[in-house]
């Protein structure tokens, strides 16, 4: 375990920033519609790839094994922790990481994503778990259909196919979870050299400044390796969301 999962969420607890909070039966509604609508997105999603019937069954099949989870913005935290130990490979890290890194780690990590969670609507994370996890972030989708002053049920299923999209490609190429993961850790895993970068936490620390835009990516890489590993991460990040937009569009007129 490289960032410790639990003192992640007790740290965000301090810093996420407070959002409001429906009633039962509104949140009751929320967590179920947005369910319904992953579900319903996965299927549209499906048939908008044109696959052979016999690989459309496989990744229904895969698409079925796989979650669904409506989190506040603690639990995404959370679920994030879980998704960068289930990326990385322990054994490839240069050293062991001890209880106090892992803490370190944790807290830098949820100081970053404190940041960005009233602005992350939906996830699909493919690495806490084999058969990966749609995440959907229940106080953001309502600050942001709010904000933007539409419809519920149009703007929740436009969230949902854009994420389910991302769903049903890696449960069309299954390969591309290791590929994934092994460039990732990669780049996690590689010694950072930059002047003052010296583990995990001071990583996450210089995300967080980038975000602000205090740092530049070029503050993070000194190794070629990593930089190697890093553009073929983010080429295939940047098709893989690309696609996913110009599906979440097309389709999403359909219905």
């Amino acid at each position: 375990m490289i960032v410790d999962e639990k003192f992640a969420a007790r740290t965000a607890r301090e810093l996420v920033p407070a959002a409001r909070m429906p009633d039962i039966d509104e949140l009751d509604a929320l967590v179920a519609g947005l369910k319904d609508n992953a579900l319903t997105a996965q299927e549209l999603v499906v048939d908008s790839f044109l696959l052979d019937p016999a690989h459309a069954d496989d990744v229904r099949t895969r698409l079925g094994a796989g979650s669904v989870l409506v989190l506040d913005q603690i639990g995404w935290i959370k679920a994030n922790a879980q998704s960068l130990n289930g990326m990385v490979d322990a054994d490839s890290l240069p050293a062991p990481v001890g209880p106090g890194a892992a803490k370190a780690a944790a807290v830098e990590l949820a100081g970053v994503l404190s940041l960005l969670s009233t602005r992350v609507l939906g996830q699909f994370d493919p690495f806490a778990v084999d058969t990966g996890r749609l995440m959907f972030v229940a106080p953001a989708v309502l600050i942001a259909e709010e904000a933007m002053n539409v419809k519920p049920r149009d703007f929740r299923m436009w969230v949902a196919l854009h994420e389910a999209t991302h769903q049903v490609q890696f449960a069309t190429a299954p390969w591309l979870r290791e590929h994934m993961r092994s460039l990732l850790s990669q780049v996690v895993a590689t010694p950072l050299r930059a002047p003052g970068i010296s583990g995990l936490a001071d990583v996450f620390s210089t995300v967080g400044r980038i975000i602000k835009g205090d740092a530049s990516m070029v503050d993070l890489i000194r190794d070629e390796g990593m930089r190697s590993a890093l553009d073929e991460a983010t080429a295939i990040l940047s098709l893989l969301e690309g696609h996913a937009d110009v599906v979440m569009d097309e389709v999403g007129i359909e219905v």
